[in-house]
């Protein structure tokens, strides 16, 4: 399947957010390993499970233990609960200071009734 050069570009960008779209090759085989995270699965398994190209898995799975999501040993690929954790929280984390999805916070407001320490000020922006 030929995608155009900002598909492209797009893939070559991502962050791990785009692990949790729903949909994705990324999210679909991490779902699939987090609900199954007592086991472990040869690509061939995952394709059939997921209804994912074995090529498709392959390359997916090899980009999520670039980014510590999942392990491999001898063939076998399995969900790294522990990073997947940490990972979320740290999306989390992420997202809650974004103030269009969390009522409004206005990170410049808050700053006016913060206090800091006399030697740490807030840096002018």
């Amino acid at each position: 399947m030929v995608i155009s050069k900002d598909d492209f570009e797009k893939l070559q960008n991502a962050d791990d957010a785009t692990v949790y779209e729903e949909g994705t090759n990324p999210h679909t085989i991490l779902q699939f390993l987090a609900d199954n995270a007592d086991k472990a699965f040869k690509p061939k398994e995952l394709a059939d499970a997921t209804d994912i190209t074995p090529s498709s898995v392959r390359v997916t799975l090899t980009r999520l233990k670039e980014k510590g999501f999942v392990e491999h040993t001898d063939g076998y690929w399995a969900v790294d609960e522990y990073e997947l954790g940490t990972q979320r929280a740290a999306l989390v984390s992420r997202q809650s200071i974004d103030s269009d999805r969390y009522q409004g916070y206005d990170r410049d407001e808050a700053l006016k009734h913060a206090e800091f320490p006399p030697d740490r000020q807030p840096r002018d922006e």
